[in-house]
């Protein structure tokens, strides 16, 4: 009998405890993207550029971009020269979703929809600014 009662308690338990009476997290504990408001200099985007274009693989140009923008403001105009400097739309797409948390003037990021030559690189990126905007 008391086995019985135990099984009878847990199933009680388990029945509680389902997937529809755990709630997400309330929207005041969603950590928005906080962009900062100064770009990097312009002396600093051609910096970066310059490294950029002594690189031989769109590998070793993300990575350049990526060190060079970590922890620093850019406008989407200094981006978009840097986007250019890769020869595939998936290197694009990687360095500007990387870049997106650091662009100061963010509400333009999707202009740079216009350098990729695949509509589903587009959309991606569209996607991927709904979803982080």
């Amino acid at each position: 009998m008391k086995k019985l009662s135990t099984l009878i308690l847990l199933a009680l338990a388990a029945a509680t405890l389902n997937a529809s009476t755990i709630k997400p997290a309330p929207a005041s504990f969603i950590q928005k993207t906080k962009h900062p408001e100064k770009a990097m200099e312009a002396s600093e985007a051609k910096a970066i550029l310059r490294e950029m274009q002594q690189q031989s693989t769109d590998a070793d140009k993300v990575n350049v971009l990526k060190a060079g923008v970590k922890d620093k403001g850019i406008t989407i105009d200094q981006l978009l020269t840097l986007l250019n400097q890769f020869n595939t739309d998936d290197s694009k797409i990687e360095a500007a979703k990387f870049a997106f948390p650091y662009t100061t003037n963010y509400k333009s990021f999707l202009r740079i929809c216009d350098i990729f030559s695949r509509e589903e690189y587009k959309d991606a990126l569209e996607d991927f600014y709904k979803k982080n905007k």
